[in-house]
């Protein structure tokens, strides 16, 4: 009886449990499920590194990336502007420093005192050796003392803000037809590696300035050439272009501006 007693007071515990689910399906929940398209992420975002491919020059990466090619270089803490490929090249963060020299009081050593040296007989002077030769001095950039019109041809298309390409004056001419520098300035980059440019040649000049004459047929010059005010530097094409035309920028501290703001007046 005592048995039977305990097992009826656990059944009347003071608990309830829902009935109304009894003998119902499960109802499941599908779940949200959140994807990210990653054909909406750049890999040419400045974020990133750039890895060196044959034919780029530090400033030639600078362009493409519209950079300062010195902060580019002391971001990367590069000695020169030689790059080798394969090399990671870092295009956004912190520029260091440069090492500030430190200075160490000089020590002071007493000077013994030694007894006078005996006296020596009287040699007759030698002769003085010749002067090892100094090498030759590397050829100096001229300055930058104006800038004159790449071509004689019409404007074809003016400076404006709309595209990478627009920030820039479209000058018309014929095939062939001589482009000069128009300014003084050393060779940066010569080649095709950037696209939409064509054959492109890109100058460096006094003043943190850069000109760039894009979709040429023939290029004269190479990197390193030093170049002055007037010089042929290649011939005008329709590489990368519909048509014969030379683009022609000029940017300063690695932004575009304006062309016609240094360039001189027409007649």
């Amino acid at each position: 009886m005592l048995i039977g007693f305990a097992t009826l007071a656990g059944c009347t515990a003071p608990y309830t449990a829902p009935t109304d689910n009894l003998a119902k399906p499960l109802e499941r929940v599908k779940p949200d499920v959140t994807t990210i398209d990653t054909g909406a992420l750049d890999a040419s975002d400045p974020s990133a590194f750039y890895v060196v491919r044959r034919g780029d020059t530090l400033f030639s990466i600078a362009w493409r990336f519209e950079q300062d090619p010195e902060t580019l270089r002391a971001r990367n803490e590069l000695p020169s502007d030689q790059i080798q490929v394969g090399q990671r090249i870092k295009l956004k963060g912190p520029v260091p420093r440069p090492p500030q020299p430190v200075r160490t009081p000089p020590k002071v050593t007493p000077t013994p005192v030694k007894p006078p040296p005996p006296v020596a007989k009287a040699e007759p002077p030698k002769a003085a050796p010749k002067p090892a030769p100094k090498p030759p001095p590397a050829t100096p950039v001229p300055a930058l003392t104006g800038w004159q019109w790449p071509v004689d041809g019409p404007v074809l298309e003016g400076f404006s803000e709309r595209t990478r390409f627009s920030r820039s004056l479209q000058l018309g001419g014929d095939r062939g037809a001589p482009v000069k520098a128009a300014a003084a300035g050393r060779v940066v980059y010569a080649g095709d590696g950037l696209v939409g440019f064509g054959n492109l040649v890109i100058l460096s000049h006094e003043g943190k300035y850069l000109s760039a004459y894009g979709h040429n047929d023939r290029l004269l010059v190479k990197v390193g050439d030093v170049v002055r005010r007037g010089q042929t530097i290649a011939n005008m094409g329709s590489t990368g272009t519909d048509r014969v035309k030379l683009h022609f920028e000029i940017r300063k501290d690695g932004s575009p501006i304006n062309p016609t703001g240094v360039l001189p007046a027409r007649g």
